[in-house]
């Protein structure tokens, strides 16, 4: 009987010490199981989910998907419905894997190409299921912001058929070169040590309101730091930018420069300190068609700091293309 017992005790141990795993392993990627929003929603695929935020005009007319750049969420588009649900815009806005509320990863779901085959799956999964019929044959408007700006470009390259345009704002088309950086990074005594700095320090408040400082070239509001805050502050963040720094590349612009691909149009801030403008004029050196807008006085950030400015060239690219 006493062995019994003892077998007993020894399996509950073993019960809860399992359900504590599973706990820590389901909180430790930071997948909510409700969006904040009144229009957030969950899309699954190959076992990831991905958060995203959707408007619907009265009367729609075309559709655009907007993708945001490294630290930022749905909540960089803000701005969005106030100038495009009176043109007719279906709008949506989603978060990539390990940011905003979508599921936090590591490895291959953080390279820039398995993203935009995700993003690719993503608006079928809209045009079959969610948009109205007469919207679904509709050529999708594509936007994306520094880092989300890479991605835009490979998903453009991809399924040029599928987007009416892509218009780049302060797209990051080059990466740091971290190869020397990923041998710490990736050493196994070490990676808990940088996960750890990583959320101490570079996710802290006081960081992200500098961060901001210089993406917007003001002082942030307290409502635009709790902004981004609040989604960083989810369970496994800083392992998936961990992640996200080892699997970090520069395109090879020159690679795509001969492949068919939808109209470009490049929106800058003049004072964008995190990618300077000399990158646009790179691009510009591969794909001298492409027309530059800069608005004056804007940074990193001129959706948020510029709304009116930044969503007036997105209407204009996309209601001159619609006229071709």
């Amino acid at each position: 009987m006493q062995g019994e017992a003892i077998a007993g005790r020894h399996a509950l141990k073993g019960v809860l010490w399992i359900s504590v795993i599973l706990v820590l392993f389901s909180t430790s990627w930071g997948l909510c199981r409700e969006s904040p929003f009144a229009n957030g929603h969950f899309w699954e695929k190959d076992g990831l989910f991905l958060h995203y935020r959707m408007w619907f005009p009265e009367h729609p007319r075309r559709k655009i998907l907007f993708i945001h750049g490294l630290g930022g969420s749905t909540f960089s588009w803000r701005y969005a419905p106030d100038f495009l649900l009176q043109e007719g815009y279906c709008i949506v806005a989603v978060d990539l894997p390990g940011f905003g509320y979508s599921q936090r990863a590591t490895g291959r779901f953080l390279r820039a190409e398995v993203q935009a085959r995700l993003l690719l799956d993503f608006l079928e999964f809209l045009d079959q299921t969610l948009l109205p019929e007469g919207l679904s044959h509709v050529p999708w408007c594509l936007v994306g912001h520094s880092m989300g700006g890479k991605i835009a470009f490979l998903m453009s390259f991809k399924e040029p058929e599928r987007f009416l345009g892509v218009l780049f704002v302060d797209a990051a088309f080059r990466g740091p070169s971290l190869r020397f950086f990923r041998v710490f990074t990736t050493f196994p005594p070490l990676r808990g040590c940088w996960v750890t700095f990583i959320r101490n320090v570079f996710l802290a408040p006081s960081r992200i309101r500098r961060f901001l400082a210089r993406a917007y070239g003001r002082k942030p509001s307290a409502s635009e730091v709790e902004g981004y805050l609040t989604p960083l502050r989810l369970p496994g963040t800083a392992r998936s930018l961990l992640s996200l720094v080892n699997q970090a590349s520069s395109l090879r612009l020159a690679a795509f420069s001969e492949r068919p691909h939808p109209p470009f149009l490049l929106l800058w801030g003049e004072r964008d300190r995190f990618v300077p403008r000399w990158q646009a004029e790179k691009f510009r050196e591969v794909f001298p068609e492409t027309p530059l807008v800069v608005i004056p006085g804007a940074s990193h950030c001129p959706m948020e700091t510029h709304p009116e400015e930044c969503y007036s060239v997105v209407i204009e690219f996309y209601n001159a293309l619609a006229l071709r």
